[in-house]
């Protein structure tokens, strides 16, 4: 494969085979532009990617010439680059202190055959080799690669605490909090962002504690919603967020799998989808809950998305595209196109206790 990275990627194109083969290898940006190319383009790759019959192999089940299949191959990749990373990073190159010599009459009996050599001390384990160790059973995927640099400060017992759950992490911001000191609670307790979303309440309340919602949003980095020229306004966000009324909490957890991560992740693409007005109109207001009852069942109903954010906001806000004011369900292309439908809408109120369909 190599060779046609070398041919369709231009730092790599002048530099011979193996030093080609070691900056893929040691770079994880790299190695990821060169994955994202395999599988965008797998007919680059149709004469060296093959089965056991010569015939191209471009789905993970499938089965290669070599015996493994195309997901095994993949994940023998990610291993081998984190565990170059995680040499180059971790181990120091230091000068080996240099050991005792033997005294003279240990030498001479050695010499004589009177005794045996003495054993070299055994070489302590490398900081790379422990993490890696720990990690590798859970290095399997593309997406992994450029996620290798933010494993390495990670603790090996760390990697084991979260054991699979490591697989469900797959923002850098994430593993970056999960990786500070103090984050892992005293009292055995998982870490907030992999707690359950009861972790965001107020003791006894259906209420949202806005301290810890604004921990969690720090975590998984949800700034990134909103403009980078309002930093004041994700702060201002959580305190509306944080104003849910208790239907819409009640509604939402259970059908968000009580998952803290994708309840905090729709709750804030539901407000920089929606804005501030209609956001507090659909999710805080006494008598508004069919709205979020309906999109809650639509929630329910939807596959799961990984937890990245970009998946989530992929999955969410077609979800939130079709729009509710007034208590009347209204397709969002018709809002965007009929602000008179808007203000007609808004007026109504909660004297709409049930949603009714508006098209055309």
């Amino acid at each position: 494969m190599i060779d046609v990275f070398r041919r369709e990627v231009d730092e790599l194109r002048h530099l011979p085979r193996a030093a080609a083969y070691d900056l893929v290898m040691n770079d994880p940006r790299m190695l990821d532009r060169c994955l994202r190319l395999f599988r965008s383009r797998p007919d680059l790759f149709r004469e060296v990617v093959v089965d056991g019959g010569r015939q191209p192999v471009s789905e993970d089940h499938a089965l290669l010439a070599c015996g493994r299949t195309l997901a095994e191959a993949v994940a023998l990749v990610v291993r081998a680059s984190a565990r170059r990373y995680f040499r180059a990073r971790l181990d120091i190159r230091a000068r080996p202190a240099s050991s005792a010599r033997p005294a003279l009459m240990s030498r001479l009996g050695v010499a004589l055959g009177l005794s045996a050599p003495p054993r070299p001390a055994p070489r302590p384990r490398s900081r790379s080799d422990a993490l890696y160790r720990a990690i590798r059973d859970y290095l399997h995927f593309d997406w992994q690669v450029l996620l290798i640099p933010h494993y390495a400060p990670m603790s090996p017992a760390l990697v084991t605490n979260l054991g699979p759950r490591l697989l469900e992490i797959r923002e850098a911001a994430e593993l970056q909090a999960l990786a500070a000191p103090g984050v892992t609670p005293q009292d055995g307790r998982p870490p907030l962002l992999l707690d359950v979303a009861n972790r965001l309440l107020m003791p006894g309340r259906d209420a949202i504690d806005a301290e810890i919602l604004w921990r969690v949003v720090q975590q998984m980095d949800l700034a990134r919603l909103f403009s980078a020229e309002e930093p004041s306004r994700v702060r201002r966000a959580v305190a509306q967020v944080s104003a849910i009324h208790g239907d819409a909490i009640r509604a939402l957890m259970p059908a968000l799998g009580g998952d803290t991560r994708r309840f905090a992740a729709f709750l804030m693409i539901a407000f920089s989808t929606l804005g501030e007005q209609r956001f507090k109109q659909d999710f805080c207001q006494e008598g508004q809950t069919h709205a979020v009852r309906a999109l809650a069942e639509r929630l329910a109903a939807a596959e799961p998305p990984p937890h990245s954010l970009e998946a989530m906001r992929a999955a969410y806000q077609p979800l939130l595209s079709t729009a509710y004011a007034g208590g009347v369900e209204v397709e969002g292309r018709v809002l965007k196109t009929r602000p008179d439908l808007v203000k007609a809408l808004g007026a109504l109120g909660a004297s709409r206790p049930n949603p009714v369909s508006v098209s055309g």
